[in-house]
């Protein structure tokens, strides 16, 4: 449990601030004061304000996400896990460098597929963002 919560904190907060600051942003505009003169409930203004800040959120996420994975190196040593991260740190110790490579490889390479995830996504939500 702790080794999750120390890997979280710094991203949640991130994500937090971010959500918090466009919603915010979101609740300000025009729109929202038409929805509701219009005579919606506020669930349904709710739902509008999450389609708007919810393509910049997930993206936001997602590099945190990203970031993540590379502060596994010092949780993963902190606590003695074994995985990517220990592999790396004892792969830097040793001095082995075609591990260190494929290493660093493999991780690069998954946060490029988390953010490709994170764009084809962001297209699925938000149409504005779809290119022909």
């Amino acid at each position: 449990m702790l080794p999750a919560i120390t890997t979280s904190v710094i991203p949640m907060g991130i994500v937090t601030r971010t959500v918090r600051a466009l919603t915010g942003d979101i609740l300000s505009q025009d729109f929202v004061e038409a929805l509701r003169a219009k005579g919606l409930r506020e669930t349904e203004v709710f739902r509008h304000v999450v389609k708007n800040a919810a393509p910049t959120a997930l993206a936001v996420m997602g590099l945190q996400l990203g970031y993540m994975l590379g502060g596994s190196i010092l949780i993963e040593t902190v606590f003695s896990w074994p995985g990517s991260g220990l592999l790396l740190n004892s792969a830097i110790f040793q001095r082995d460098l075609p591990l260190l490579q494929g290493t660093i490889l493999v991780l690069a390479l998954f946060f490029v597929l988390l953010n490709l995830l994170v764009d084809i996504a962001q297209a699925a939500i938000d149409p504005r963002i779809k290119r022909s």
